[in-house]
């Protein structure tokens, strides 16, 4: 099986929606303008402001900020008002601060830090996947990956980061492990951005990632530990080395 259902698709992309409407419109504008630096650190954020630029009520603006507050990016404080925390302070591991680092200025030193913490936490996720991931999900992580094969032989980026994706979760949801399965969102938001981006080294395909994938599938089939943990560790290094990461 190659082919990908719509409602494996549908449940990654909406695990890390915020929603629609006006209050997710508000969310999406603030957030990358501070990403990108347009809202530099400190930036004094005004409610009244927002309401008139962005042509939503004071209702909408106060739970945007609420939100981007969550995420670390904005901070209320009496008789100060709302301004914009230091990089520091974000939740980096936040499927948005992603998404939005990702599609911003700086988003090649992102791609480098999160494959560098997939190197030990996709190595981990492989060994454990490989002795308690069921049968099924096996075959599906398999799927995925012929999916990407699919979608590499029809030069179809889209489709290629989607099943990638896919691939991803199956893969840390087969760890049992509720602490790793929960950053599939994380990982998924990067290959997301990839998938819809054609700046440099973004949207590159290569059938040795193809096969890579592949590799690391059959080997959670076969419950084959040492080898699940070699591949996964090769197919993260191939990719940073894509994006001139040191592999250490």
């Amino acid at each position: 099986m190659s082919e990908l259902t719509s409602p494996e698709i549908q449940a990654l992309r909406s695990r890390s929606r915020i929603g629609t409407g006006l209050y997710a419109h508000v969310v999406e504008v603030l957030g990358q303008e501070i990403i990108n630096g347009d809202l530099p650190e400190g930036a004094i954020v005004f409610a009244d402001q927002l309401c008139e630029r962005l042509g939503v009520s004071r209702s909408v603006v106060r739970e945007s900020l609420r939100t981007l507050s969550s995420m670390g990016l904005i901070e209320a404080r009496p008789q100060v008002g709302t301004r914009v925390l230091p990089e520091s302070s974000w939740d980096l591991l936040n499927p948005h601060v992603v998404k939005w680092r990702g599609q911003g200025p700086d988003y090649v030193r992102q791609m480098r830090e999160m494959l560098e913490l997939r190197l030990g936490l996709e190595r981990t996720a492989a060994r454990l996947a490989s002795k308690r991931i069921s049968p099924e999900n096996a075959q599906a992580v398999m799927a995925a990956a012929q999916a990407m094969k699919v979608a590499f032989d029809g030069h179809d980026t889209r489709r290629f980061f989607e099943a990638d994706a896919v691939f991803h979760r199956l893969l840390l949801e087969g760890t049992d492990n509720s602490v790793i399965a929960q950053l599939a969102d994380t990982i998924g938001a990067v290959l997301h951005v990839r998938g819809a981006d054609t700046r440099p080294g973004m949207h590159d395909l290569t059938i040795e990632a193809v096969e890579r994938h592949i590799a690391l599938a059959q080997a959670l089939i076969d419950g084959d530990t040492d080898q699940a943990q070699a591949s996964a560790l090769e197919l993260v290094e191939g990719t940073l080395l894509e994006f001139g990461g040191d592999q250490g």
